[in-house]
């Protein structure tokens, strides 16, 4: 059991092909049970019909929908943002951007590299400038349609 253990990849009762060693030509395939072979899809019909339930499709009591709006352009700064009339919209819950209290928080894409969440610097195009929760998806689309933004459009580098 201790060499099992001390192995890379220790699977219980389940057969697992060994690692081949560094620079080791892995011999041919003989007989495969599942690659190249039809095999049937148990969900085939469900999909074809329409009958399939996806996650998107799940709806929870009191449950809440989000959207979010993203920026338009490759390089822009978010001048102004006006969110009252989205805020207006029967069924809107929260509307949040940069301005907004708590929208302070820190969002790492490297360790080296931190970002607002909601900055007002957008570095790339469908980068988020706000969000909204309401009651129901067409709700907070709604909502979504209803917040002005105004940028300043940067130059920016293709290569």
């Amino acid at each position: 059991m201790r060499e099992e253990r001390d192995r890379p990849y220790y699977v219980q009762a389940i057969p697992v092909p060994e690692t081949p060693k560094p620079r080791h030509h892995p011999s041919a395939w003989e007989k495969t049970e599942v690659i190249g072979k039809p095999l049937p899809r148990v969900d085939a019909y469900e999909r074809v019909s329409g009958s399939a339930v996806y996650p998107s499709d799940t709806i929870l009591p009191d449950m809440l929908s989000g959207a979010i709006l993203r920026c338009p352009h490759a390089h822009a700064k978010v001048v102004s943002i006006d969110t009252h009339e989205a805020e207006k919209i029967p069924g809107v819950r929260a509307v949040i951007n940069g301005n907004s209290p708590g929208a302070a928080l820190e969002w790492s894409y490297l360790r080296e590299f931190k970002t607002k969440l909601f900055d007002p610097h957008c570095c790339h195009e469908g980068e988020e400038v706000a969000a909204v929760a309401a009651e129901t998806p067409y709700q907070a689309w709604d909502a979504l349609k209803m917040i002005q933004v105004k940028y300043e459009i940067l130059p920016f580098i293709v290569n």
